[in-house]
């Protein structure tokens, strides 16, 4: 008997951030056994906090986290040389990292830096901590540097494609949304506001990225500088759902006149973006 395959919907299938990170700590957990490292923990953390939504993103926040990570090493080395694992020093340690992770500008850099520096505190003997706060920054490096490279080169996010795709998905939406309001029948302005809010977000990680890593500057301009049309488009379509229109039972004049205000609204900005 034959079965049919169904494969996992769109909705719940791993995002290629979340494939990239189980990547990366493979690629991470196999050097520290090659390199013989003696706390790959620190190291697996690093890379899953270090894997940015888009390249450029991750290259600033790496950079940022290694900075972070070398604070919070040393902080925790000098606090474990005075008392490794004392609860008072390491709230203090804690608030001396998050702080001058702030100071420093160091966006993102906090969290790690705080782990960082945790780790150095519990793990080092009061004998040696500076030698183990030098294995926790080795390996947290190691992790941050990984979770850079595999996002650098194993399947980088075309977000140019990306916005085209939504944009396209826009396009069909909002004529469909159109053609239902003119009929007077129920207006899913919900699904074409959704896709509008997608694509704003893949324009942003767009132009995040630097510039070597794009390629389609001019196709993507002309469809961000529509956005904003668009959006309009939804606020006259909502409008028009607060009307609550039938096909079935005809408005009155006064109802009327509204609607047309609004599809005429509609009908002028449809020129500007279909």
């Amino acid at each position: 008997m034959n079965r049919k395959f169904h494969p996992l919907p769109a909705n719940y299938r791993p995002g290629l951030r979340i494939v990239k990170t189980g990547i990366a700590v493979t690629v991470c957990i196999v050097i520290s056994n090659v390199l013989r490292l003696t706390h790959p923990l620190l190291a697996v953390i690093a890379t899953v906090l270090s894997m940015g939504k888009s390249i450029d993103m991750s290259v600033r926040s790496g950079k940022n986290k290694m900075i972070g990570v070398l604070l919070g090493t040393a902080l925790g080395g000098c606090f474990a040389r005075l008392l490794p694992g004392n609860a008072g020093l390491c709230g203090l340690g804690v608030i001396l990292a998050l702080y001058l992770c702030q100071l420093l500008r160091l966006k993102g850099a906090g969290l790690l830096s705080s782990f960082a520096f945790a780790a150095v505190m519990f793990g080092s003997a009061q004998s040696a901590p500076w030698r183990y706060a030098g294995t926790c920054a080795e390996n947290a490096l190691l992790g941050i540097a990984v979770a850079v490279v595999i996002n650098l080169i194993v399947m980088p996010p075309n977000y140019a494609e990306q916005i085209k795709r939504s944009f396209a998905i826009l396009h069909e939406r909002t004529a469909a949304a159109i053609e239902d309001a003119a009929n007077r029948r129920r207006i899913d302005v919900n699904a074409v506001e959704s896709v509008i809010e997608s694509l704003a977000r893949n324009i942003q990680l767009y132009v995040s990225e630097a510039k070597f890593l794009r390629g389609d500057d001019d196709e993507v301009f002309a469809i961000s500088s529509r956005v904003s049309i668009y959006r309009m488009i939804v606020d006259e379509l909502r409008a028009v759902e607060t009307l609550e229109l039938t096909e079935a039972a005809p408005p009155s004049d006064k109802i009327q006149t509204v609607y047309e205000y609004h599809m005429n609204r509609i009908r002028q900005l449809k020129k500007n973006v279909l």
